[in-house]
């Protein structure tokens, strides 16, 4: 398992950088010492198998650090966006029992302040100043010698994320070791990863293509993970992540759409002839994004297709990914991928149907929804509700989507959720959420179309979205109507909104 990677790693190449951050070098014998004191401290406040910990972190070396301390501990890690204003963090503490929190100053007071309100003894521990009934998270490692991890099996549970989509509030999966370690492998396989690279993470960490791409497969490969400090908004970093890529000689470089655009279009000069792959999920990744970063260069931005479910799809490893740019690859490895027809039988090559997926890195389902379960968990698959065709050489290619997901600068929204929020303000009769297009080709931002009682400012909307949703999440138009498009049936007709 990944545990036992880290310390192969720590072993036969202790002092080697495993993590680059700002002034910071972290090498694979101080990342093993780290998780195993810190697993010593959690143990000491009470954290033990099979225990929920949240994470309130941004990408940097705590994160790398308490992921490791967890899993090596046996319990659970549980990546939460630190964006995420008080009453969605509350959701998922309460969702999944969350028994400590680690996050910054920030994080940590929302979580004494939900912890206050709901009488939960949750333990607090800070990457910031402590304060009244709080752990210093330095203080954790520096009290404790550390001692070894053990071994863990690969069906005891890693992680716990979430995945939005159209069914309302977002979904518990539960990971194990063996199908994180089985998605690493799939990384590493198909992308021909080894300890010589360096990855370049300026994608969160808390999100599983930030999990799968750059930590799992880094602690699986051993190479080093160069992270990107406060990469939001990426606008204000692309000179930084320049910067980087170039003092680091980074050679693998996930992304999403929007930073490839802002690189292509950096004022700044860089050399990235040490860069042998880019990579680019989230959304497709629009021709001119492309051609642009191709040209500035001189490296093709390949695609990837992942979900939460299972974290890696597919990858496109073509030798000359140009011709096949607007195909998101063929099937990872140990990963299967079928297009099927509405009675799940296969469609031939060049039809369009439903894309279901199997293989280990899968989740086995989502918790505490057995209805949904049997409905999108069939037969070993998984059926994603993303349309696509696979060519005569097994590429896919996605061609649209049964599901709501609305794609924000990299960041999937469900509109169910945000529709949630807008209901509950006095003055809204009735709402609807879409995504609809945004500045910048291939982008998308929020729109609520809403029926209001009388007096309803669009202004008293937003603001009241902003204190209980992520920013990203919040409505960036809002549209009042008299009543909301529907079909005879009462379906309501959401292209009518988007257009």
């Amino acid at each position: 398992m990944l545990i036992e990677d880290l310390y192969a790693h720590a072993e036969s190449r202790g002092s080697h950088p495993a993590v680059v951050f700002r002034d910071e070098r972290l090498s694979w014998a101080d990342l093993r010492d780290r998780a195993e004191r810190l697993a010593q401290g959690l143990a000491a406040v009470g954290i033990g198998p099979g225990d929920p910990v949240a994470l309130l972190l941004a990408n940097s070396p705590a994160y790398v650090i308490s992921a490791l301390a967890i899993g090596g501990l046996g319990g659970i890690v549980v990546p939460l966006n630190p964006q995420f204003k008080q009453e969605e963090i509350d959701f998922y503490l309460r969702n999944c029992g969350v028994r400590a929190v680690i996050g910054d100053e920030h994080g940590i007071a929302v979580a004494a302040r939900i912890a206050e309100e709901s009488g939960e003894d949750l333990a607090l521990i800070t990457t910031g100043a402590p304060g009244s009934g709080t752990q210093s998270f330095d203080g954790l490692i520096d009290g404790h010698p550390g001692l070894p991890l053990a071994a863990r099996s690969p069906d005891e549970n890693l992680v716990f994320m979430y995945s939005s989509g159209s069914t309302g509030r977002p979904k518990r999966v539960a990971r194990t070791h063996g199908m994180c370690r089985a998605e690493a492998v799939s990384y590493e396989v198909s992308m021909a990863i080894n300890a010589a690279d360096r990855i370049f993470c300026a994608i969160p960490l808390f999100h599983t293509y930030g999990q799968g791409n750059c930590l799992f497969t880094a602690i699986r490969t051993g190479a080093t993970l160069v992270i990107l400090e406060e990469p939001n908004p990426f606008s204000l970093r692309r000179e930084r992540a320049l910067e980087l890529l170039e003092q680091h000689g980074v050679t693998i470089f996930p992304g999403v759409p929007f930073n490839f655009r802002l690189l292509a279009d950096a004022p700044q000069d860089a050399d990235l002839s040490a860069l042998r792959l880019c990579y680019s999920a989230g959304t497709a990744l629009p021709e001119p994004v492309f051609r642009r970063f191709l040209e500035r260069f001189g490296i093709p931005v390949r695609q990837l297709y992942g979900c939460t479910e299972a974290g890696v799809i597919t990858i496109n490893v073509d030798e000359d990914p140009v011709p096949t740019a607007a195909s998101v690859g063929a099937p990872a490895h140990g990963m299967t991928v079928e297009v099927l027809d509405d009675d799940d039988v296969p469609v031939p090559a060049g039809a369009v149907g439903s894309v279901a997926i199997s293989g280990a890195p899968l989740t086995r389902g989502y918790a505490d929804l057995p209805e949904l379960n049997r409905e999108v968990f069939r037969d070993g698959r998984y059926f994603t509700g993303d349309l696509g065709r696979l060519d005569d050489e097994g590429r896919l290619f996605l061609t649209g989507r049964k599901k709501l997901y609305i794609e924000v600068a990299g960041n999937k929204v469900d509109p169910i959720e945000v529709e949630d929020v807008l209901i509950a303000h006095p003055k809204v009769r009735e709402a609807v959420v879409v995504g609809v297009k945004g500045s910048v080709d291939g982008e998308e931002v929020v729109k609520a179309a809403v029926v209001p009682h009388d007096g309803c400012e669009q202004r008293e909307l937003i603001d009241f979205c902003r204190q209980r949703l992520a920013n990203f999440k919040v409505p960036q138009v809002v549209e009042f109507r008299e009543e909301i498009p529907k079909s005879p049936l009462g379906k309501i007709l959401r292209k009518y909104l988007i257009e």
